[in-house]
């Protein structure tokens, strides 16, 4: 029997397709973590400028996490009716305007309107939520894997983004620098413009086969189990997730944010300190590949705990690190931390994936974010209102200690492990 070589051709398309659409994923987590990241180089220019107090300019950003976090619902039901790409390509015309507006503020104040609310929503709508219920979608073996290759363009974007606006702050200025920020998310977003033409059927029009910890799952049109917002928000592993995630993503956005401010007061300096965020960078990326791999082969349950112990460590190290600290202390944390966030961001949307896939997966992980989106927020602001009190951040970090050791004992009251995956 002979093979028809341009059967063979389309098929072989349609196998790299989906990798293709993996590289396109990496560059808008290339844009929504440059942009995200960046805050905590903004954070102490702002400081400067403006000479609010800690607690109120970390508001900002604690806000813009709270937006980000209820956008998510809202955008995960459009991921559901108009699909991936198009509500993608709706937050890469957003984000360049509002960023833009950033430079613009004449006021702190002003930028609860522009940065809170319209980069936040820009960046919810390009960003996470989407490539995640789209890569989850896509993907059913080696799932972990296109997911972390995914969200390894956070780690190019702390890498490249946040030390290139610290040179374009110390240079220009801050306004100057969310003007080129602007730029690079006109450019960056041309992938999904482009993927945006390729568009598939919504999720909502997709037959799925889903399996379930419980019996709480409706049946679909095949007869097998399916997942809505409702019977997930019954369920006690939708909050055992929501637990999980609240308390590991909050201590790893808390000191993402507020690494820098800390680590100057310390007594580093400030230039050292931004490549040590972009080392951060660069050690995630292999980083949420290896997590991805090994997800795939192991339990989900002890990729987590190695990764946690890892974001605990270099919570530890940020306890002791100080002014006479040397180069390899400030890299030994650089190392730790990225591979404890790196877990967090890879994780995440394997976990949802293994148990609330199916039709309504976009909704339903837009709810889960929504949790663990406010507890990120929550933490940001607290860790800004301690310091004010404290005058150090020694007492926010000793709690993110303790809030990642107890995420992780709720993921094994969850067990994911159990769960059969089809």
């Amino acid at each position: 029997m002979t093979m028809n070589p341009i059967s063979s051709s389309t098929e072989s398309s349609r196998a790299r397709q989906p990798w293709g659409m993996v590289a396109a994923c990496a560059v808008l987590m290339i844009t929504s973590s440059g942009v995200w990241y960046s805050a905590s180089v903004f954070f102490v220019a702002l400081l400067k400028e403006f000479g609010r107090d800690y607690a109120f300019t970390a508001s900002i950003f604690s806000v813009f996490t709270a937006v980000y976090a209820c956008s998510s619902l809202l955008v995960g039901g459009l991921v559901d009716r108009f699909g991936a790409r198009r509500v993608m390509l709706a937050g890469c015309l957003l984000a360049p305007l509002a960023l833009a507006a950033n430079s613009l503020v004449p006021a702190l104040e002003f930028m609860y309107v522009t940065h809170s609310i319209l980069v936040a929503f820009a960046v919810a709508s390009l960003g996470y939520v989407p490539v995640s219920v789209l890569l989850t979608q896509e993907f059913q073996e080696r799932r972990g894997l296109a997911i972390s290759v995914a969200s390894a363009g956070v780690g190019i974007g702390i890498l490249a983004v946040v030390p290139l606006t610290q040179f374009i702050i110390d240079q220009a200025g801050w306004r100057l620098a969310y003007v080129a920020l602007a730029l690079l998310a006109l450019v960056l977003g041309l992938p999904v413009r482009l993927l945006a033409l390729r568009e598939t059927k919504p999720m909502h029009k997709r037959r799925y086969g889903n399996a379930i910890p419980d019996s709480q799952a409706i049946l679909g049109s095949a007869g097998r189990p399916v997942w809505t917002l409702a019977s997930a928000v019954r369920s006690r592993e939708f909050w055992l997730l929501t637990l999980t995630f609240t308390l590991l993503n909050s201590p790893t956005q808390l000191a993402l944010t507020h690494q820098v401010a800390h680590l100057v007061e310390v007594g580093q300096p400030m230039g050292f300190v931004a490549g040590i965020v972009g080392l951060i960078g660069l050690v995630s990326i292999p980083g949420k590949i290896l997590w991805g791999y090994l997800v795939d082969r192991w339990w989900v349950e002890l990729v987590c705990l190695a990764g946690t112990a890892c974001l605990i460590a270099s919570l530890v190290a940020l306890l002791v690190i100080g002014p006479a600290t040397a180069a390899w202390g400030l890299v030994l944390y650089a190392v730790l931390m990225a591979l404890g966030y790196a877990v967090t961001a890879a994780m995440i949307p394997v976990l949802c994936g293994r148990f609330f896939s199916g039709p309504h997966f976009g909704i339903i992980f837009g709810a889960l974010s929504i949790q663990y989106g406010l507890g990120s927020a929550i933490g940001v602001w607290l860790a800004g209102y301690i310091h004010d009190a404290t005058g150090n951040y020694q007492l926010a970090f000793l709690g993110s200690i303790l809030s990642a050791a107890i995420a992780v004992g709720c993921l094994w009251i969850a067990a994911p492990r159990r769960v059969r995956t089809g």
